[in-house]
């Protein structure tokens, strides 16, 4: 609520410019900033699914992606509890529990976090006050290579892999793929801010950075309803570091708007496809 009142706050004081800001951007610009969402929310989606693929028996890769698109709107309730509500009505015929899902993404959401942090270095150099982009460059590539070689060397070292799922997390090796996709995911989502803000000047390797650095407030704050007003208000605190206000509210506003659009459109097209085609999804069944 507090940070929903800052950036109301924040609106009423710009209002004009941002109204003059908004009006600047054309249906194509929009467009091309949706279609930039849609296409991330595919690796986001096969993330999810390697990491519960292993416990779901009988369950593809399509299908695994179409449930995770189809729960996807769920998060926009308290708790996220219409997310688990759909999984475990889609997937629950294949094994899954409650506790299995939660424990999925739990592990999504660290792999988003460790993601979203690589990615997010060049718009936490912005807030430091250090307009150096080559750095991020290095510590995000070892960073990241740490992470696929422990995973590719736990697979030999059984103690590694042993205490690293009695904590509660997935694989290793799974959650080095899902890493790397939801690294994926979130710079092909981070593109529509650099679509929509390409006129504002702050560079799309910042405007790709200052969204991706966004999402780990709304994945620590996932218990809200689509993490909303804490995501948007940490995402127009980053923008105003190097844009004029009215552009950085104008970016935060679309961007919101348009992140709930493509989860309905992701939602929509997934359950007509889970609908028409649900005897292609499966296999694993008895044909004897």
């Amino acid at each position: 609520m507090v940070a929903l009142v800052c950036i109301g706050l924040y609106f009423l004081e710009h209002r004009a410019a941002i109204r003059q800001a908004a009006a600047e951007v054309d249906a194509q610009t929009i467009l091309a900033a949706m279609a930039a969402i849609i296409i991330g929310l595919l690796p986001g989606a096969w993330a999810w699914q390697r990491l519960c693929a292993r416990r779901l028996h009988g369950v593809t890769t399509l299908h695994g992606i179409l449930v995770y698109l189809r729960s996807a709107v769920g998060k926009y309730t308290p708790g996220g509890v219409l997310t688990f509500v759909v999984q475990q009505r889609l997937l629950g015929r294949h094994g899954s529990s409650p506790a299995m899902l939660v424990q999925t993404f739990v592990g999504a959401a660290l792999a988003g976090c460790l993601s979203a942090g690589m990615l997010g270095l060049p718009a936490a150099f912005a807030l430091a006050e250090d307009g150096t982009d080559e750095r991020w460059i290095l510590a995000g590539s070892l960073l990241l290579l740490l992470v696929l070689v422990f995973a590719l060397r736990a697979r030999r070292w059984p103690i590694v892999t042993k205490i690293w799922t009695n904590v509660g997390m997935p694989p290793p090796l799974p959650f080095a793929q899902a890493t790397v996709l939801l690294a994926g995911a979130s710079g092909l989502t981070g593109v529509h801010l650099a679509v929509l803000g390409r006129h504002t000047g702050g560079g799309a390797l910042f405007l790709v950075s200052a969204y991706a650095l966004s999402t780990i407030f709304g994945l620590v704050f996932a218990v809200l309803p689509g993490a909303v007003g804490v995501r948007d208000g940490a995402l127009l605190f980053i923008l105003a570091t190097r844009l004029a206000p009215a552009d950085a509210a104008m970016l935060a506003l679309l961007s919101r708007a348009l992140i709930v659009a493509g989860d309905v459109i992701g939602a929509a097209l997934s359950a007509l496809a889970l609908r028409l085609t649900p005897s292609t999804l499966h296999f694993g069944r008895d044909t004897t």
